[in-house]
C-alpha cells in the first residue's frame, strides 16, 4: 500500500502542511518496503485548479491513502472516484502522521472539508452534495462504447457511499472541438468511463478535473459493477491507435 501525506519539507520531522493542493512536498511511504520518498507538488504554485491537478499528480503515484488537513469539493471528487482513502490529521511531524494514521487516530474524510477557494478554479457545485460521485459511461445500446466521442448516449450514474443513487441516460450532444469535456464537466461529472479516448480528450478532462478510465470492454451494468467493487481495470485506449489518421477518437 502506498500512502502520500501533503508536507512543508523533505524529511520526517517536516510538519504534515494541511494545504492539500498547495503543499510543497508529498511524502510516500511504502507500507511493504517501509521506504519514504519525497516528490515536489507541481500544483504548488498553480494560479486555478491547484486541488485538481495535485489529485490527478496522486492517481499518476498509484496512492491508496492520504493523509493531509483540509481537501476542496472538485479535488476530494477526483480522489474518490479513484478510490483514493482521504484522512485528516492535525500540525503533526511526518513520522506522527503516519504513527497516527496507524493506530486508527487519524479521521476519515467522507467529503470536502473546505468551500472552492476565490480564484482558484475550483467552483463549489450547486447541484451534487460533496458525498455523491456521477460516473459518465460511454454507451452504444448495452454495451461500453469503444470510441468515446462518437458513441450514441452516456449513461450517468450518481453514487453515495458506494451504492447507486440515479441513473440517467443522455444522448451524445455532438463531437464539436472541446465541447464534450466541457459539457460533462458542467454536469458534474467526476469519472468517466470508456474504451477509447483520444490524447487531447484526455488532457482537456485532466484539466477539468476529471478522471478517465480507458480501455473498458462488455456491458455497461458489468462495469458499473466492477466500479463499485473496485476491481474496474482500466487499460490502454481502444481506438488510440488510429491517432494521426484523421480520427481522433474523442478529441474532440
Amino acid at each position: 500500500m502506498k500512502i502520500a501525506i501533503s508536507a512543508n519539507g523533505k524529511n520526517l520531522s517536516s510538519r504534515l502542511d494541511p494545504r492539500f493542493g498547495r503543499c510543497s512536498y508529498y511524502a510516500l511511504y511504502d507500507t511493504e518496503g517501509k521506504n519514504w520518498n519525497f516528490i515536489a507538488n507541481p500544483g504548488a504554485l498553480e494560479g486555478s485548479g491547484a486541488g485538481v491537478k495535485a489529485a490527478q499528480f496522486l492517481l499518476e503515484q498509484k496512492i491508496d491513502v492520504l493523509l493531509t488537513g483540509d481537501v476542496g469539493p472538485n479535488a476530494t471528487k477526483v480522489l474518490k472516484s479513484a478510490g483514493i482513502k482521504v484522512f485528516s490529521l492535525s500540525d503533526v511531524s511526518l513520522e506522527d502522521a503516519l504513527k497516527q494514521y496507524e493506530q486508527g487516530q487519524a479521521k476519515h474524510l467522507e467529503g470536502a472539508t473546505v468551500a472552492s477557494h476565490a480564484g482558484m478554479g475550483e467552483p463549489v457545485s450547486q447541484n451534487l452534495s460533496f458525498d455523491v460521485i456521477r460516473v459518465a459511461i460511454a454507451t452504444d445500446g448495452d454495451l461500453v462504447a469503444q470510441h468515446f466521442g462518437r458513441c450514441p448516449s452516456y449513461t450517468l450514474v450518481d453514487i453515495k457511499n458506494n451504492n447507486i443513487v440515479s441513473k440517467n441516460v443522455i444522448d451524445n450532444p455532438g463531437h464539436q472541438p472541446g465541447f464534450l469535456p466541457r459539457f460533462l464537466a458542467d454536469k458534474e461529472v467526476a469519472c468517466i468511463i470508456a474504451g477509447g479516448m483520444g490524447p487531447r480528450a484526455q488532457n482537456l478532462f485532466a484539466e477539468q478535473g476529471i478522471n478517465v478510465i480507458l480501455g473498458v470492454t462488455g456491458l455497461v451494468e458489468e462495469a458499473i459493477a466492477s466500479y463499485l467493487k473496485g476491481e474496474l481495470a482500466g487499460g490502454e485506449s481502444l481506438c488510440e491507435h488510429e491517432e494521426g489518421h484523421g480520427h481522433e477518437c474523442g478529441g474532440h
